[in-house]
C-alpha cells in the first residue's frame, strides 16, 4: 500500500499541499489486488483506515516504541549489519529490525477485537443515517 496525496491523484489545484504527517487525514491508499481473486483491476484507491487518525492504545504504544528505537540511531551514518537479518541496513532500520521483533504493546487488543475486524470505517451505515436524521434529512432508501 502507498499513501498518496489526493492532489496528485485528482490533479486538484491548491494553494497549500498538506504536509506528509497530515496525509492520514487527507490522503488515500493505493491498494494492490493481492489475494482478492474477484478484483478485475490490479490496484484501486481507498480511504485511509480511521485508526491512522485515531489509533488504539496498543497502536500508540507500538508507534512510540518504534520512534524511540529510531531516535537511538540519530547521528549514525552508513550501514550496519542487522544481527537478526544478517544484512546491511541503515542504523535506524537495523535497530528496529533487531529490537521490534517480539515487542507486544502492553495494551494491545486481542486480534478478534482489532478495530479493522469490527468495523472498517469510522462511521457505520447506521451512524451516517443518524447524522442525517439529526440534521432533519431523511436518508435515502434503496
Amino acid at each position: 500500500m502507498v499513501l498518496v496525496r489526493p492532489t496528485v491523484v485528482f490533479g486538484i489545484l491548491k494553494t497549500a499541499i498538506p504536509p506528509r504527517w497530515d496525509l492520514a487525514v487527507y490522503g488515500m491508499q493505493i491498494v494492490e489486488k493481492g489475494g482478492v481473486k474477484w478484483a478485475e483491476k490490479a490496484a484501486w484507491f481507498r480511504n485511509v483506515p480511521y485508526t491512522a487518525i485515531d489509533p488504539t492504545e496498543g497502536q500508540m504504544e507500538v508507534r512510540i516504541y518504534f520512534g524511540e528505537l529510531a531516535k537511538q540511531a540519530k547521528g549514525k551514518k552508513g550501514l550496519v549489519v542487522s544481527e537478526r537479518l544478517g544484512k546491511e541496513l541503515p542504523p535506524a532500520a537495523a535497530l528496529i529490525a533487531d529490537r521490534m521483533v517480539g515487542f507486544r504493546a502492553p495494551h494491545a487488543k486481542p486480534p478478534e477485537l482489532y478495530p479493522s475486524k469490527l468495523r472498517r470505517t469510522k462511521f457505520t451505515l447506521e451512524d451516517l443515517k443518524a447524522k442525517l436524521r439529526a440534521k432533519g434529512i431523511t436518508p435515502p432508501v434503496a
